[in-house]
């Protein structure tokens, strides 16, 4: 059954053979303030690894920003995001810990 079409020939935006990754590629510092922000969520992490995902998200959006196909710019703008509610939310719940057990 031939449909007209040879299986070399491809469409132009054909992206079926590009590896397919949660992480940026070519972005460094996004990836690893992606990887920050997504250790922060578990319980305890999110003050130690708030700032960082911050930090480092700020430095992965210049990079994205110079690169012409921006590449990491959506995980570096996610993870200066939850990289500060992390942050703010485990400093919070240290104070009403400290409070609840009167060390202030």
């Amino acid at each position: 059954m031939n449909t007209g079409s040879s299986p070399t020939r491809r469409r132009k935006n054909d992206r079926s053979e590009v590896p397919v990754s949660f992480l940026p590629v070519g972005n460094p510092a996004a990836r690893r303030a992606y990887l920050f922000a997504l250790f922060g969520l578990i319980p305890g992490l999110g003050l130690i690894c708030g700032l960082p995902a911050v930090v480092f998200a700020i430095v992965g959006s210049r990079t994205a920003l110079k690169d012409e196909e921006r590449r990491g710019k959506g995980h570096a703008y996610v993870s200066r995001i939850l990289g500060l509610i992390e942050f703010v939310c485990s400093a919070a719940g240290l104070v009403c810990l400290a409070k609840a057990f009167d060390m202030f």
